[in-house]
């Protein structure tokens, strides 16, 4: 997990943590507590019939390449841990992928834990000889990583490079779509979570002179984060930061518990840096004994939550589940 914390520092402090979020396959603009009932099929959902019939297509990546798919990819193998919401969200799902260990740390991928996907491994040392014996038809890797696989990657099947798209989940998306060939089912999950958005927005009207943070822990480490989709004006929740909270404009920062305890927000979510439910707990349970931690009005008050760790991804269903868990954590109170 040590590896995995690294990699969820460096994507959370570039990408902060994101634009009109995060999140669940758990809920629906309707209130569905269901991910399936949105049209995004089961989890095991097999692949559909691609929306527009233009095969084969040209696809310019990330890196400005031109890649040709000669046909609607149908054994993807996904080198970015990130992307595995956008896949699912378009009823897809790769044959095998890097870092799936997050299948089982996120509640946001929780319906799709039991999925058939090989293990390959890490992002930086990814198995290739498997990747090879598998025979994908088209391999998904973050550009940024590209050169360090040293072409191996392109003599086994034709690859895509994708950007982070860090504060963007939007754009992410629509690419998936153009890659599937599922362009309107990407718009029409676009429109139904950020309409979920505004919903859940106007539903904590009544807390707007109330104070929101969001604090990630780690061993002994407390990080503040702008997390755009609770603090964004316009596409988010639109909730209000503290005073006297880290930069808005950057995309967070680390602080010291001495520091919490001046910024000391009305409400307070949590969650683990390193992206594990299990570490946040343990996290939790010690600073119980830590009298400055309990001084704290969100905790002397209750107003302490825990959000699913996936939000550091940013990624849709992250963002979905992480306004659902804000929204019915404050209205219960």
């Amino acid at each position: 997990m040590k590896k995995m914390m690294g990699l969820i520092v460096s994507i959370a402090l570039l990408a902060g943590m994101l634009v009109g979020c995060t999140e669940t396959p758990k809920v629906g603009s309707s209130g569905s507590t269901n991910p399936a009932s949105s049209e995004t099929g089961s989890p095991k959902s097999a692949n559909s019939e691609p929306e527009a019939k233009e095969w084969p297509r040209t696809y310019v990546d990330a890196l400005g390449r031109q890649v040709v798919l000669e046909k609607k990819p149908e054994r993807i193998a996904l080198l970015f841990f990130r992307n595995f919401e956008h896949l699912f969200l378009l009823g897809e799902s790769p044959i095998a992928a890097t870092d799936i260990n997050v299948l089982e740390e996120w509640e946001s991928l929780a319906p799709y834990k039991n999925n058939e996907i090989a293990d390959l491994g890490s992002i930086a040392n990814p198995n290739i000889e498997k990747l090879l014996a598998l025979d994908p038809d088209l391999i998904i890797a973050v550009s940024s990583r590209y050169e360090s696989y040293g072409g191996k990657l392109d003599q086994i099947a034709p690859v895509v490079t994708v950007d982070s798209n860090e504060n963007n989940w939007q754009g992410a998306l629509r690419e998936y779509g153009k890659i599937l060939g599922k362009e309107r089912k990407a718009e029409d999950e676009i429109a139904r979570l950020e309409n979920y958005i505004v919903e859940s927005s106007a539903q904590l009207e009544a807390y707007r002179d109330k104070t929101f943070s969001v604090t990630m822990l780690a061993d002994n480490q407390y990080w503040a984060f702008t997390t755009q989709f609770i603090f964004d004006k316009d596409n988010g929740l639109g909730l209000n930061p503290p005073n006297q909270y880290v930069d808005m404009s950057s995309k967070g920062e680390q602080i010291s518990l001495e520091r919490l305890t001046v910024i000391d927000p009305d409400y307070m979510f949590v969650a683990d840096l390193g992206g594990s439910s299990e570490k946040l707990k343990g996290y939790l349970q010690e600073l119980e004994k830590d009298a400055v931690w309990n001084s704290l009005q969100s905790v002397k008050n209750n107003h302490m939550f825990p959000l699913d760790s996936s939000i550091a991804a940013g990624g849709p269903l992250a963002i979905e589940l992480g306004v659902k868990t804000i929204v019915e954590n404050v209205l219960s109170q």
